[in-house]
């Protein structure tokens, strides 16, 4: 089969590739259709390999050596192994792409995201930018057939966004602000909306901010002291990090007023200060957000994009896998592109 294998920096090849193996117990194989890619696939692929096994075996996978990246895909079941029941051969499915044991305390605490045992498909083992790949059928969603491939790829993050909306404790109709609408909070804006919360965005880019208001944002402001003092004023409770950057997470923690809560999901590139004697001061909670909970949050996000289309917002491109590192991987890297990479298996 064809697949994009990563051996270094820079250094992703499309190549043939034996098939993976057949479903074991539990287990399907997927005919992969589309295969996203985000900010860690980006940074991977310029600066790792730092989540990928490549020179040493993973604790959890197993996994060592060049490997399939793409943990944000969608496809149908093409094989079924022993013991699975609800997906049959032939099901369009969405994979959550982490992998848990669901026997070590906080799988029995139902916080599969937290698995002492956890490992993602691709990023710490064969992932989805390949024809083929074979996945534990409990990380599946079916995917209706009012929601077309091009949604579904984008179930994955989606649930990654509304999990940081359930870390936030804010309720259905409750305001939140966004810092950063780019992949991950563009999607946030997305979350937000489902769940008719006023989202308040804050970006650099006029670009961003316009697609934020496309797809449901109350308000969308430049982040500079005037936008950043418009919000402050609305005390809002509830204030969502998802740029990354240190001086996102300042802002945020700024604008969070006394006895709210800072919500840290975008994942910075290196250590940030932040104001604690504020946080403390003012009894600030800070929470942060990683992932999802499989079996709570992606089948809730494949519903919001049945339920709307946000595809042509959110996805700048869509390019065939022999494509991937001129016209995907690389734009994403040199941050060209304004929305995200969709590569074709098909």
């Amino acid at each position: 089969m064809r697949a994009a294998v990563y051996h270094g920096p820079r250094d992703v090849r499309v190549t043939s590739v034996p098939e993976p193996r057949g479903p074991g117990r539990g287990e399907v194989m997927l005919r992969v259709a589309l295969c996203g890619l985000c900010g860690t696939d980006g940074h991977e692929y310029a600066h790792g390999p730092s989540m990928i096994p490549l020179e040493r075996r993973h604790p959890a996978s197993g996994h060592q050596g060049p490997m399939i990246p793409g943990h944000e895909f969608t496809g149908v079941i093409e094989q079924c192994g022993q013991d699975v029941t609800g997906l049959p051969e032939g099901t369009r499915v969405v994979a959550g792409a982490g992998h848990w044991c669901g026997s070590c305390p906080p799988c029995r605490a139902g916080r599969t995201n937290l698995c002492r045992n956890y490992y993602t498909y691709g990023l710490n083992t064969h992932g989805g930018l390949a024809e083929y790949v074979t996945v534990p059928a409990a990380m599946c969603t079916a995917v209706p057939d009012s929601c077309p491939d091009d949604s579904a790829v984008l179930a994955q993050p989606m649930a990654i966004a509304l999990h940081a909306l359930n870390r936030s404790g804010a309720a259905p109709g409750e305001p939140v602000v966004i810092i950063g609408a780019g992949g991950i909070g563009s999607l946030l804006v997305a979350a937000a909306a489902s769940r008719d919360m006023p989202a308040h965005v804050l970006d650099l880019s006029p670009e961003r901010l316009r697609t934020a208001l496309a797809l449901g944002a109350a308000t969308a402001r430049t982040a500079d002291s005037e936008g950043l003092e418009a919000v402050a004023e609305a005390r809002v409770a509830t204030v969502v990090e998802a740029s990354g950057t240190a001086s996102g997470l300042r802002s945020a923690l700024a604008l969070t007023p006394p006895g709210g809560r800072t919500v840290m999901l975008g994942l910075p590139s290196a250590p940030a200060e932040i104001d604690v004697r504020r946080a403390v001061i003012s009894e600030i909670d800070l929470v942060s957000s990683s992932a999802h909970v499989c079996a709570t949050d992606l089948p809730e996000a494949v519903q919001a994009l049945t339920r709307r289309r946000i595809s042509p917002l959110v996805v700048d491109r869509t390019v065939a896998l022999e494509d991937v590192v001129a016209m995907a991987l690389e734009p994403l890297v040199e941050r060209q592109l304004p929305g995200k990479a969709v590569i074709s298996l098909r």
